[in-house]
């Protein structure tokens, strides 16, 4: 018999082989504890436990507790040796003693298992990002009852924060694959345009020693817009576009007002609204695959912005900017373009990102609700309501019906709010919600949260009370016009016009030769929404892929012929 013993943090553990089976238990030293797999076949009941799972490529088996090795090694020979061996095994331990113990024991299976101990949890987020989503088919939790109970909150926190991380990492696959035509789209034809623009670089640095407020158009913004009006010189005020018009109508100007979104709706965000004024505030920053007409119509500073997302060593740009810094459209020096901000998915945390690049003291939220306070989806004031109030409501559809027909569309949890009250949450708003948690950590004491209600920001301060008691304080105005002043003297993006030319004409001349002529390589890019896999007949596959081809001429001959008369 091979066995072994080590002291760890939640029990004293003996384990080892006696012909061929596996027996592990947690007790003290002197008792000899509880069985943490099967004493009689830990084998046999780790092939009950794996049932018909099979490990393959492109699938993950998520094993919590190490300590239930048998299972371990019947994944290890199923990535190894099985008819379709591949696949990914993680495993979750709360004893970092006793995984050192079986690596010791066993170090050809943890070769082979990427584990999370308490001292590591913090390269989830690098593990998850390191997946080939594009080629996942699918994962299956083990979870071993046993070695469970002795920290049960580790393998709940850190087995759902997972989870979480992977689900956002398919949501940002979807999301790309739905937009990606657009994205390319928008990037090359606001080209043209870039050259009346500063780089977001050019606010880098600019807010150290000012105060920044971030304002959304979750619903309580609306108690909040009489402290705002008090005060509209205290702080540095950034909104997203659709709060734009919610403050406008109160008599706010903010000072930077920041455009994600590609979609042709996001217009509405400033229709009928003043477009700006060269060399004054507001300062529109608008991402170099948002909406292009939201930039055209803009008369005042413009600044544009790459979205990009960095994994350990790598950086990834949206489809469409990858091709402008491949091709050196900017000129000047090489690789200065307009700079990154990273995004979790929504404008604020663009936004977020941008002000912590500036540098501000202190950053606080308002109307950053992440839930449906009052039931509601948005705050009163913004281009929804303007519509509904026009076409959609009278006496027997009022407001209230239409947000709670959008709430019940939807995939809703409770959670308990800032108020200490139950409030409707969902799956995507709380993910926003981790994502400004992870943030604000890395910026201790420096970001204060003055939302009246909605879900609560872990590590931002509670700033309700103060925010909303302060009169007439206007300490940051010259603070404020300092950061134009310095914003002015960047120099603006420089395109350029012989390459512009260029390409115009070398799509001209694939549309004129069928896509046949000199390949143009953004187009790689925008045909990945056709390489989706699936089993079928060679006949099937055969007819799928000439259905598929027929189709990917369609739609780049489609996009081809949109972006020639832009750029």
């Amino acid at each position: 018999m091979v066995s072994g013993a080590v002291t760890g943090k939640h029990a004293h553990y003996r384990f080892g082989y006696d012909e061929g089976r596996f027996s592990i238990f947690a007790g003290t030293e002197k008792e000899k504890g509880v069985a943490l797999v099967s004493s009689r076949d830990s084998v046999r009941e780790a092939e009950r436990h794996l049932g018909a799972f099979r490990l393959k490529q492109g699938m993950l088996a998520i094993v919590c507790g190490v300590s239930h090795l048998p299972l371990l090694e019947l994944l290890y020979e199923q990535q190894q040796y099985g008819k379709s061996k591949g696949g990914w095994i993680l495993a979750f331990e709360a004893d970092t003693a006793l995984f050192k113990a079986l690596k010791a024991l066993r170090p050809e299976i943890f070769a082979e298992v990427a584990v999370i101990v308490p001292e590591n949890v913090n390269v989830l987020s690098e593990l998850v990002e390191k997946l080939d989503v594009e080629n996942f088919i699918g994962y299956r939790v083990f979870e071993n009852a046993a070695a469970i109970q002795l920290n049960p909150s580790f393998y709940a926190n850190y087995v759902g924060d997972f989870k979480r991380k992977l689900a956002s990492r398919f949501s940002d696959l979807f999301t790309r694959l739905e937009f990606e035509e657009r994205w390319v789209f928008n990037a090359l034809s606001k080209l043209p345009e870039m050259e009346r623009a500063r780089p977001v670089s050019s606010l880098f640095g600019l807010g150290k020693g000012a105060e920044a407020l971030l304002v959304s158009t979750g619903p309580s913004l609306r108690k909040s817009l009489h402290a705002i009006k008090e005060n509209p010189n205290r702080y540095f005020i950034v909104c997203a576009d659709s709060a734009y018009r919610v403050l406008n109508r109160c008599g706010i100007t903010p000072h930077l007002i920041f455009s994600l979104d590609s979609q042709a709706h996001t217009t509405k965000h400033f229709a009928l609204l003043p477009q700006g004024k060269m060399q004054s505030y507001p300062i529109l920053v608008t991402d170099a695959v948002a909406n292009p007409n939201v930039a055209f119509k803009w008369q005042g500073e413009l600044a544009i912005s790459f979205t990009a997302q960095y994994t350990a060593s790598e950086r990834h740009v949206s489809p469409g900017c990858d091709f402008i810094e491949e091709e050196n459209f900017l000129e000047g020096k090489k690789g200065i373009f307009p700079g990154d901000l990273q995004s979790g998915g929504s404008v604020a945390t663009s936004i977020f990102d941008l002000l912590r690049l500036m540098d501000f003291d202190k950053i606080v939220f308002v109307g950053q609700d992440l839930a449906y306070t009052f039931r509601e989806i948005h705050t009163p004031g913004t281009h929804h309501t303007d519509e509904w109030l026009s076409k959609t409501v009278n006496r027997l559809q009022p407001l209230e019906n239409i947000n709670e027909r959008v709430l019940r569309r939807r995939h809703t949890k409770r959670e308990v709010s800032l108020a200490g009250k139950t409030i409707v949450t969902d799956y995507i708003l709380s993910l926003y919600r981790d994502w400004f948690s992870e943030a604000v950590k890395q910026m201790p004491y420096k970001v204060f949260n003055a939302t009246v209600d909605g879900l609560a920001i872990e590590g931002a301060v509670d700033y309700r009370k103060k925010f909303h008691a302060q009169r007439n304080d206007n300490s940051g105005h010259s603070l404020n016009a300092k950061i134009l002043e310095n914003y002015l003297r960047q120099n603006k993006l420089s395109v350029n016009a012989v390459k512009l030319d260029n390409l115009s004409g070398r799509i001209k001349s694939a549309l004129e030769k069928g896509l046949k002529a000199e390949p143009l390589s953004f187009l790689r890019y925008v045909g990945r929404r056709f390489q989706i896999k699936a089993r079928r007949t060679p006949e099937m596959q055969k007819a799928l892929l000439k259905k598929q081809e027929i189709k990917q001429h369609n739609f780049l001959k489609k996009l081809l012929t949109k972006l020639y008369h832009h750029v």
